[in-house]
């Protein structure tokens, strides 16, 4: 990983028009909400999982900057940073998973690395994915807009990306270990920009973000199997 990240080409934007008079809009600074969202096991006895979406940030005004890791426009992330950048906008996703410890082959102490390997392929590590939709206006300046020029952005089931090596099993396991504390794996999403083409005198906004169909996933022959968490949400931002 180098010393920062610069986002990938801009989205392909799926554009919906919405009929109507035109409508005001309130222009709040970035969105912080947090939800959580409980996800009961399969059984009784099995791992339940508690989801949270927190750190959601909405730019409005929305005018990214591809190329920039500072200021209020930056898209691009230093080295180690996992967030929702002020240009691009985004969340954070945090799994809690509960049981862990009554599984079958956990073991309070020792190593686990010799069953399962610290770096190993794809199957060792938790994934999360979400049907994820932004919604952009061009606002006039006096905060009013015409539907005619909302765009919607809608990712279906898309991957979130990891948080350093918090999304691999053998990280999560050892945190188990010692600990009465429960734990999980740790994801983010820092959107690619979008082209919003807003009229001469108007200003585009992202309106808000909309996270629904929540998938959690791991496949691993070491204590959790091949197990997969799911709430439909939504949560909105």
């Amino acid at each position: 990983m180098g010393t920062m990240r610069i986002l990938r080409a801009l989205a392909r934007p799926a554009v919906a028009l919405l009929a109507g008079a035109s409508l005001a809009l309130s222009t709040p600074g970035a969105a912080h909400a947090t939800t959580t969202y409980e996800i009961p096991a399969p059984t009784s006895a099995g791992i339940s999982a508690t989801v949270q979406i927190h750190d959601a940030v909405v730019p409005q005004p929305y005018h990214p900057d591809p190329s920039a890791v500072v200021g209020p426009r930056r898209c691009g992330l230093l080295y180690h940073e996992y967030v929702g950048t002020a240009g691009c906008g985004g969340f954070e996703l945090s799994v809690t998973l509960h049981n862990v410890r009554s599984q079958p082959g956990f073991a309070e102490s020792g190593t686990i690395y010799e069953t399962v390997p610290i770096v190993g392929p794809e199957t060792y590590r938790f994934h999360a994915f979400a049907d994820l939709a932004r919604t952009f206006r061009c606002l006039r300046p006096d905060g009013t807009f015409d539907p005619a020029t909302t765009l919607v952005v809608r990712t279906p089931q898309r991957q979130l990306d990891d948080v350093y090596f918090y999304t691999e099993v053998i990280p999560v396991l050892a945190r188990f270990q010692g600990s009465e504390r429960d734990y999980g794996p740790l994801f983010y999403m820092n959107f690619d920009p979008v082209q919003v083409n807003c009229p001469s005198g108007t200003t585009a906004h992202q309106y808000g973000l909309k996270i629904s169909n929540i998938k959690i996933t791991v496949n691993t022959p070491y204590i959790f199997g091949g197990m997969t968490w799911t709430h439909p949400g939504p949560y909105y931002a």
